[in-house]
């Protein structure tokens, strides 16, 4: 079964008009600035945890994209926000 992934309720996420996005831990006072994909990726995990699959097939639909890339990217960007405490892996 794959690990399903969810946000540090301590993240405060701010959406701006251009569809970026900023996290702010409140814990750590980390700021961290999403792309449009990113913000994207944030408000599917704050619905429900969600596994990195979810994810990349969600992402594939909305922006109808390469499923190599996104799943190449996808774990760039899952790989920072677990290494600065943003995202929780489930059971851990």
């Amino acid at each position: 079964m794959e690990r399903r992934y969810r946000v540090e309720p301590r993240v405060v996420f701010t959406e701006l008009k251009d569809g970026t996005g900023l996290l702010l831990h409140l814990g750590t006072k980390l700021y961290f600035s999403l792309n449009r994909t990113g913000t994207f990726v944030w408000k599917l995990l704050t619905e429900a945890p969600r596994t990195r699959n979810e994810v990349a097939h969600a992402i594939c639909e909305h922006y109808d994209a390469s499923p190599e890339q996104v799943t190449k990217d996808l774990d760039a960007l899952f790989e920072e926000l677990i290494s600065e405490k943003l995202v929780i892996p489930e059971g851990t």
